[in-house]
C-alpha cells in the first residue's frame, strides 16, 4: 500500500506527523506497532490499484497513531478514514460488559470531501482525522475503553468545526461496510472491532444521552439518516 508522510504541527492532540515519500520512520521501538495486522486485513479488500493513502505519525507515545484514507472509487462513492495503532493495546473494559478489549474507529466521507495535504489546513476539511486522532489517545492513558454507544465530543459544546453543526460523534457498528470488514479475527480467538463514527449535533446528543444509542439510531432511520457524513443534513431531535 501507498505510504504518504507530511509534516506539520497541529495545535490539537495531534501529534508531529512527517511529509516525505521515502522519510525514515522514528519512534520508540516499544511502542506497540498493529500497522501489520490492519495492513493485512485491508489487503483482503482492497487490490494494488486502489487510491490507499497512510497518515504516518512518526514520534509516538504509548502506541503507533496512523490514519489510512482509502479513496471513494465509482464502485464505493465515499471515501474511508480508518485508525490504526489503537487497537495495538488491549482497553480497560468493565468485568460486566460485553464488548471487545481492541478497537478501531473510521469515518466515511463523501467522495467530494477534500482529503489533498493543503486541504487540512482548513479544520472544516480536517476535523474528521482531528477526531480520529482524539479518540486514538483516548483509552490507553486514561485506563478507559470505546464501544458502541459511546459518545465523544468537546465539553463546552462548541462545533467540531466552525460552521458544521455537529458537536460530538457516536461510535456504532457500520451499515454500508460487512462484519467481514469491521471485525479483524485475531490469533488469539479475539477480534478488533472497528467502529464508524457518526456525528451529532447538540440536540442528537442531548437525546442519545436521556434514551439510548439504538433510540437515536430508529430516529436517523426514520429520516434516511446515512452513516456517510453529510455537513447539513437534518436535525433529526429538532
Amino acid at each position: 500500500m501507498k505510504k504518504l508522510k507530511y509534516k506539520t504541527i497541529y495545535i490539537i492532540l495531534v501529534s508531529t506527523i512527517g511529509f516525505s515519500q521515502n522519510a525514515p520512520k522514528n519512534m520508540n521501538d516499544s511502542v506497540p506497532n498493529s500497522v501489520e495486522i490492519v495492513d493485512s486485513h485491508l489487503d483482503q479488500f482492497f487490490d494494488e490499484g486502489e487510491d490507499i493513502v497512510v497518515l504516518d505519525e512518526i514520534e509516538s507515545e504509548i502506541i503507533h497513531k496512523d490514519i489510512y484514507i482509502i479513496k471513494a472509487t465509482e464502485d464505493r462513492p465515499y471515501n474511508i478514514l480508518l485508525s490504526c495503532g489503537m487497537s495495538a493495546l488491549p482497553m480497560k473494559v468493565p468485568e460486566n460488559v460485553e464488548s471487545s478489549e481492541f478497537a478501531e474507529v473510521m469515518v466515511l466521507l463523501p467522495k467530494e470531501w477534500n482529503l489533498n495535504y493543503e486541504s487540512f489546513n482548513d479544520e472544516r476539511n480536517y476535523w474528521p482525522l482531528r477526531i480520529i486522532k482524539e479518540l486514538m489517545m483516548l483509552p490507553h492513558p486514561n485506563k478507559t475503553w470505546l464501544g458502541f454507544g459511546h459518545t465523544f465530543g468537546h465539553e463546552d459544546d462548541d462545533e467540531l468545526a466552525e460552521g458544521i453543526g455537529f458537536n460530538s460523534v457516536m461510535l456504532v457498528h457500520s451499515m454500508e461496510l460487512s462484519d467481514d470488514f469491521t471485525e479483524i479475527k485475531l490469533e488469539n480467538d479475539k477480534t478488533i472491532n472497528i467502529y464508524t463514527l457518526i456525528p451529532l449535533y447538540k440536540e442528537e446528543l442531548e437525546f442519545k444521552k436521556k434514551n439510548s444509542a439504538m433510540d437515536l439510531l430508529r430516529k436517523f432511520d426514520k429520516f434516511g439518516i446515512e452513516e456517510i457524513v453529510k455537513v447539513g443534513r437534518k436535525n433529526v431531535c429538532e
